[in-house]
Order: C-alpha cells, then structure tokens, then sequence
C-alpha cells in the first residue's frame, strides 16, 4: 500500500488512497477470476445458491452424528483394538444407574421392585434391568455351594436320625433324647477312660437351652438343631439379593437404554422416558430421594446441553458479527453482503462435510462457531479494501479487480494457512481431532472461496449504478493507533516488558484432565457421579478384565484385591461353586435318605414333668464328672427349677408343645436340605439372563470388573489405577482406561497438529512472501500472542483441558492471518510504514467478530464450551494486540529509511497544492510489459487535477 501523506489531511488522503498492486503469485490470476465474475455476476451468485441448495439437501438426507467418545478415538491404536474386542464380545452398552437413597433396606427394596416393573413394562426402550441378583432357580442345587466338610456332617447327622426319618418319632421324646445323650457320654467315658470333651457337650447344651426358653416366663421356641441349623441358614441366602449399600441406605437399579438413529444423541427417548418414569415414582415416595446416572446419561445430558449451548452461541455470535460490521463499516449493505457469502460458504461446507467426512461427532459439532469466527474474516478483508479503492475508483467492476489483485493474495494465504493449521490435525492418532481438522479446514477454504467469488458477484450487482455514491465511512482505526507509531522503539520495548512479565505466568498453567470439570454445573447425573464418589468412593466407571476361563479370573481377581488402588471387583464366576466331582456323591446320598419325608410329624408322648426332671438330674450327675461339664450342668439344674417352679399341668402343656414344635421344625429343615440337594452342579443357566449377560460374553469368556479407590476423575488417581490394573493384565480396558489413554493422545494430537501446522505454514509463507524475514515478520503475531496467551492463562488460573486445547491449532490460524495481512500491507508501501485503515479496520474487525463468535460461548452452561471462549476470546485479544500494536511498531521502525520511489504523492489526488497534476506510481496493471526503471518518464502517469 501507499504510505500516508505527512499532512494535516492525511486521513483524509488515507480513506482515498488507492492501493498498487502486491507483486504476490495469485494477484493476477485473482484479478482476471474476478473481471469474469463481475462480468457475470448473476450467474455466478446462481450458481453459489443452487450448489448451497444442493448440499443443504444432501446434508438433510446422509449427514449423520455420532455421539459416543468411542466415535473418537482411532480404530487402529491398541487399547482402541482391546475395546473393540470387549464390543464384540460382550456388546458396546453402558449401564444407565438409577440411585435410591432412603433411610433403610425396608425402605428401599419395595422402590426398587417398583421402579423394575415399570421400567419391565417398556421393553422397547430399556432391557438388562437388573436391580436384584435372583438366585431363586440356583437354590434347588444350594448344597453346592457347602463346603465339603459341611457336607459331611449334613450326611452323619441324617444317619444318626435315621431311624427318626424312617418313622420311629418317639426318638423325639424329650426324656429319651437326653437320656440317649447322657449313655453316649457314658460309653466314650469307658471306651476312652475320660469322659467327653466340652465341644461334645454341644447337643446337650442346646437341648436345655432350648427348654429354658420354653418353660421362661415369656415362653419362645429355639431350635435345637444346631448340626442343620447354620447350613439352611447360609443356604437362604439363595434367594434375592439387592443391589444395595451403605448399611442398605443405597440402592442400585442397572439397566440398557435402547438407541436409535439420528439425532445428536442416540438415547434421549430413552432417557427421557426414564426420567418420566422416575418421576411418578418419586411421587409415590416422598421420603425417598432417586436419581439418574451413568455414562450413557451424562453422554447424553452433555451432548443436549452442548448441543442447546452451541445454537445460543451460534445465534448470539451471528448477532454480534452483524452488529460489529454495522459498527465497523458504518452501514448495514456491505455487511449484510458479507454474511451472506459466509453463510453460502457455511452451507457449501455442510455438503463437503457430507461428502467428505459423512457424519459430525462431539468434537466437530463446534465447527459452525469455528466458520462464524473464522470464515468471515476473508470477507472483512475483501469488503474494507474494496470500500477503501472504490472512492477512487468510480466504477465497481474496475474497483473489484483491483481489491482482488490486491487484498486477494493475502485472504487466500490467510486461509490456506488457517486451514493447513487445521489440515495437519489429520496427521495425528486422534480420530476426532483429526475429523474435526479436515472439517474445518474445507469449511475455511469453501467460505474464502464464497469471499473472493461470490462476494464480489454480489458487490458488482448492488454497486454497479451507485458507484461512489453513499458509501459509509469506516472505523479510522489507524487513526486511533497512529499516535501509538510515533515512538516506535519505546512503544516496542514496553510491548516487550509486557510480554516478559506475562510470560512468567506459564509456569503456573496447567492441564486439567478431568471430564466431570467440563459438564455444567447442576446437571443431576453428574452431581450424583460426584456424589457417590465423596460418600463412598463409588463410581460408575471400572475397569475390565476379560479372562478365557474360570479359573483364570479367580486369579487376577485374588492379584487384583492386594492393589491399593482396587477398591472392589465384581465377577460371575464366584457364583457357580466347585468339586463338583467330589460334592455330587454325597448330595446324591444325602438326597436319596430324604426320598421319603413325611408332611407332618405323628403326636409324640409327652413325658410327665416329674419323669423328664429325674432324666435331667440322671445327665446332670453324669456331665458333672468331667471338670469341663460346668456350663453344662448348670443350665441343666436351671431347668430343672423352672420345671419345679411351674404348675404341672400348665408344665406338661409347654412341654407337649415344645415337642410338637420341635418335630416339626426337624422335618422343615429336612424338606428345606431335600429341596436344596438336587445332584447336578449350578450352571450358567441357572443364573438371571440380565445378570450372565453382563459377564459372559457371546464365545464363553468371563468379565471381571474392577473399581479404583478414591476419585477415578481425578487425573493421578486414574493414572496409578491405570498403572496398577494393567501390571496385573496388560490387555484391560474399559471406560477409565479408554478415557486416560483418549485424553493423553487428545492432548498430545493438539500439539503434534500445532508442529504441523506451523511447519506447513511456514513453507507456504515462504512460497507466497519469498523472503525468510518476511516469513518470520507474518509470525511474530502468533508466536508473541501465544506467549501471553498461555502466561495470562496461567496469571487467571483458566487450565487448558481436552475442550479447549483445540485453540492450538485456532490461535495459529488466526495470528498467522492477520500477521499475512499486515505483511501485504507493508509489502504494497513504499518508504516507511504507515498502517492502511482498510487493513487496520478489517484485522480489528476480523479479530472482534472472532472473539464475539467464540466469545459467546462464554455463556455456554456446558464448561468445556465455557472455557473454550474464555481461552480463545484471550489468545485472539494476545494475538489483535501484537498484530496492531507490536508488528506495525517493528515494521514502522525497520522502515524508517526506506525510500520513496519518487517524490510525487502517494495517491490518486494531492492534496498539497490544488491544480497541479496527480502522479501514481507505475502499476502492471496498466502496462503488462517490463518495468520501466526509476526516473523513467513512463514511471509516472497523470491521472487528473485537482
């Protein structure tokens, strides 16, 4: 450009300068793409709508989404490999859990079994709905799961009652029961020559024990069968058993949400129809407090409440932009203008993603922001040096060629360059930072491409008979930055000062992996994850193991335990019981001597009060000769005075009934040991469907899931759990794992794309500048605004995340840009630097619109998306800073003694003296020949008077 007149009126002159042409490779080629299109302008603009038409349609019809963070990850990594192999053994859903709190188990269990059934009866929309382990169908092979020794002493208990079994029933006559106990004493006393040891006195002790109860004054029946009574006992537990902690204060119902295609998420019906059913269930239970949780559901209410966030943001930042091009350029025609040809240019992207890519996912979701931040600064550019050659040139076509041969070359480089600084992202493992970087890359180069075609189609159409006539005034922002230049080495050295000082404030930015800092504030099922872990270290994630067999994952499980940072493990297998080959005889045996039980026990004799007491004091003396029968005999001598102290007939009657009790309380536990003694060992089958087919996968494997200690989210907890589970199985997965290994690779994909591209884009400023110190001018924008980028990140305490690290490859693209522009612009002047307006306003506007599009994230309830803006509205305000500042100061002091060409002014009119002829410089345009050497009388040329 032509430097500013050193005048009084130099902004005057500066609002009419007409701008030479830059000497770049595109400028011609620019120029004559834009005389056809301005010959032909409605074509061109049908054209651009018919081929927007074309991809909104092919957009509605084959775009997809994709929602899970599986979507984002590279297929061909390693642990991506492991996961897939877990999909395809065990499916790819994730429990969505359901929370009840409640002040007890009475409290809970009638809510779970509520909530199951209603949740049973819409089958289309949840399956696997597991909120008890029912191992009623297991219980009829109960004695499986005894001990051998257990066993075996069932089987030596049913032979000594035999003959009861049998129908000798009087064997339960209580004298004869205690008179046969005290001669078996009798008979190890002279078989061993001492009598029996205290543990043989069990029975007996039992027995009397049994009777005090009975004959006390609040009469109650106790069983006297101890050799039968712990193993119904544990073998009751067979039964249903609720998913419930903290002293039965939680409650836990797991289940599959259905999903369905299209959509930014796959199970909203699903989820939705959850929370409906939660609801009216919470209703019927005041006390009771249910929430929702789980992967599928926090996926889920993120994805809404990015996808609610991302619209509000998006129609904010269009309102912004249009607002700040009306401020900008002084009128609403050219911005309006302007945002029409980003829009054809956004809807020219949709079809390429189409084409290109075929779906969106959770990362590029975000690219409409990055083309409303991005896209329109080409037709910023276009539109302030159109404005600016047009007061000079009174025709619209001529003025449209012009802004083409010399504004062009700078917009197409500025969006090659922001679109290799997103290219390159594909170079990297991460599956979704690199579809996003092909994403935004295409839309950037497709909304130039409507900038430098469709614009100037539309320009041509609106100008062509009010050519110089009302055309608003821009912001005069070198006006405003020109006192700034008049000490070029001071206002450098402050700049750097500045720069130091914030500089130090890296040392103190950090990374923050963990996800739950992203969610928005208040979303339940992410308050309930947080939750959980504060109370009880419970969380919805864990890691898996998946074993070949049985025995194989009894193993890991056992290693597994002994890490400190294992919290518990959950598996099938321990459900099915072992040696079976040496159980199943004796339940066979044990089986074959219930054959024959009888429903009720015959009347037994009752003995009279005074029989049964000479029967007790006959055991009595005989327990009393061993030193260790003292217990013994003394229980026995108390219910000998509760007999005394009774009335006989009312003594008789509890003594009739404590028989009568006590025969029927045999036979029950013989029937509950006849139902439980079924010969054939538990298997697979004989275990809940919606339990099995969370742990056994489709070829027979076995699943072992292991939950971490302490807070899973939290990135050094996840990383030595990560540590520890895979130094006992190197080939785990599952969610914590896939997270930690995502979350490594996303960060370190962002800074790979960031080598990348600058190395790309380097290469491309050499080709288009041609000089290595204009290459390393175009840069100081980027590589000083991302110094106070990150320092001024660090000084705030805003941590970089995997929601905002995308401003790596953004920042560069956008100080690369603007750092183009300033270098054109220098590069069109002659003597020392004066900054254009046109290239002054549209690098502020460009970089305000920016931080607006992006900035209005900033209200974004989603806090990934929240602090996205808030790092890229700081790294674009860096970035406007040393491109308007710190570059022109540089480039305004390096050219303090570059020459003019020649001593006429610089512009289409002099504004000095008025009637003496106006020079311009030699420009190609006009004359495609050699260039005529300085001094030469063609080196001038008289355009008018003034």
């Amino acid at each position: 450009m032509c430097t500013v007149d050193k005048t009084a009126d130099a902004d005057v002159i500066e609002s009419n300068r007409e701008p030479q042409s830059d000497r770049a490779m595109l400028s011609r080629p620019l120029g004559w793409i834009t005389s056809l299109v301005v010959r032909y302008p409605a074509a061109t603009l049908a054209l651009g709508v018919a081929v927007a038409a074309l991809a909104m349609m092919l957009t509605v019809s084959r775009l997809g989404f994709r929602t899970s963070r599986l979507d984002l990850l590279n297929p061909e990594s390693d642990y991506n490999r492991l996961w897939i192999d877990y999909i395809n053994e065990f499916g790819d859903d994730d429990d969505a859990v359901i929370v009840v709190e409640g002040q007890s188990r009475e409290q809970l269990v009638p809510v779970l079994e509520e909530i199951s059934a209603a949740l049973g009866q819409q089958q289309q929309l949840f399956h696997a709905v597991l909120h008890e382990v029912d191992l009623s169908r297991i219980r009829a092979k109960g004695l499986h799961y005894l001990p051998i020794g257990e066993l075996q002493e069932i089987e030596r208990f049913l032979i000594h009652v035999e003959p009861i079994i049998r129908g000798d029933w009087s064997r339960l006559n209580l004298g004869r029961m205690i008179n046969t106990q005290r001669e078996q004493f009798l008979a190890d006393d002279n078989r061993y020559g001492e009598l029996s040891t205290p543990g043989e006195f069990v029975e007996l002790e039992q027995l009397t024990d049994a009777l005090a109860s009975m004959l006390g004054d609040a009469p109650r029946y106790q069983t006297p069968w101890p050799e039968i009574s712990a193993s119904i006992a544990t073998l009751s537990d067979l039964g249903a058993e609720y998913m419930l902690t903290n002293n039965g204060k939680l409650g836990f119902v797991l289940l599959r949400l259905a999903k369905t295609e299209g959509g930014f998420s796959s199970c909203s019906e699903a989820v939705d129809s959850l929370r409906d059913v939660l609801l009216h269930v919470s209703t019927r239970h005041p006390g009771i407090h249910i929430g929702l949780t789980g992967l599928p559901v926090m996926e889920n209410d993120e994805m809404r409440a990015s996808q609610s966030s991302m619209i509000n943001a998006s129609g904010l930042s269009l309102l912004g932009v249009a607002c700040l091009f009306v401020a900008g350029f002084g009128g609403i025609r050219y911005p309006l203008m302007t945002m029409v040809s980003l829009l054809m240019g956004m809807a020219w992207s949709f079809g390429y993603i189409t084409l290109g890519v075929g779906h969106l996912n959770i990362l590029s979701v975000s690219f409409t922001v990055i083309l409303i931040g991005l896209g329109i600064d080409f037709g910023v550019h276009y539109v302030a040096r159109y404005q600016q050659i047009l007061r000079s040139r009174r025709n619209a076509n001529e003025a449209l060629v012009l802004t083409a041969r010399t504004v062009g070359p700078g917009v197409i480089t500025g969006a090659l360059t922001t679109a290799i600084a997103f290219f390159t992202a594909a170079l990297t493992e991460f599956t979704g930072i690199a579809e996003l970087g092909i994403i935004a890359g295409g839309g950037i180069l497709l909304c130039a491409l409507a900038a430098v075609l469709v614009l100037p189609a539309m320009l041509a159409m609106v100008d062509r008979r009010s050519a110089g006539r009302d055309h608003p005034d821009p912001l005069p922002v070198d006006q405003w930055i020109a006192p700034l230049m008049r000490s070029p080495r001071m206002l450098l050295a402050v700049s750097l000062v500045f720069t130091i000082v914030v500089g130090f404030g890296v040392r103190r930015l950090r990374y923050d992996h963990n996800l739950l800092n992203l969610q928005p504030i208040g979303l339940q099922s992410v308050e309930l994850e947080r939750k959980l872990l504060a109370e009880g270290d419970q969380s919805v994630w864990f890691a898996l193991s998946i074993a070949e067999n049985r025995e194989e994952l009894l193993a890991r499980k056992a290693r597994f335990l002994k890490l400190d940072s294992v919290e518990r493990t959950e598996e099938i297998v321990s459900l099915l019981p072992t040696d079976h080959e040496t159980k199943q005889p004796i339940i066979q045996r044990i089986a074959r001597r219930l054959d024959d039980l009888p429903e009720r026990p015959p009347l037994i004799p009752a003995d009279h009060p005074d029989d049964l007491g000479r029967v007790l004091a006959q055991a009595q003396q005989t327990v009393e000769r061993s030193s260790r029968g003292g217990r013994c005999a003394r229980q026995i001598e108390h219910v000998r005075d509760m007999l005394r102290r009774l009335p006989a007939a009312e003594c008789s009657a509890r003594l009739s009934s404590y028989q009568q009790q006590m025969a029927g309380d045999f036979l029950s536990r013989l029937h509950a040991l006849r139902a439980m003694a079924v010969p054939e060992p538990p298997d697979i089958s004989d275990l809940p469907a919606s339990l099995v087919h969370r742990f056994v996968g489709q070829h027979g494997r076995h699943l072992l899931k292991i939950y971490a200690r302490g807070n899973i989210w939290d990135m050094q907890a996840l990383e030595q759990f990560v540590h520890d589970v895979r130094s006992v199985d190197p080939r785990a997965t599952g969610n914590p794992l896939q997270t930690y290994e995502a979350s490594l690779q996303m960060k370190n994909s962002y800074q790979e794309a960031a080598i990348y591209s600058l190395i790309a884009i380097v290469i491309v400023l050499v080709i288009d500048f041609r000089m290595l110190r204009h290459v390393l001018l175009a840069t100081l924008p980027v590589g000083v605004g991302t110094l106070q980028m990150f320092g001024l990140l660090g000084v705030l305490d805003i941590p970089l995340n995997p929601a905002n690290m995308i401003v790596l490859p953004l920042i560069l693209g956008i100080g690369i840009d603007d750092g183009v522009h300033i270098l054109h612009d220098y590069r069109c002047q002659q003597g020392p630097y004066h900054i254009s307006r046109s290239t002054a306003t549209s690098v502020l506007i460009t970089s305000l619109t920016t931080m607006v599009g992006f900035g209005s994230l900033m209200i974004a309830s989603h806090r990934g998306l929240r602090s996205l803006g808030q790092v890229l509205s700081i790294g674009v305000a860096c970035c406007l800073f040393t491109s308007l500042v710190m570059l022109p100061a540089l480039l305004t002091w390096i050219s303090r003694h570059r020459q003019e060409i020649d001593d006429e002014p610089q512009g289409p009119f002099d504004a000095k003296r008025p009637g003496t002829p106006v020079t311009r410089r030699y420009d190609d345009q006009h004359d495609p020949g050699p260039r005529p050497p300085v001094g030469h009388p063609a080196h001038r040329e008289t355009v008018g008077w003034r």
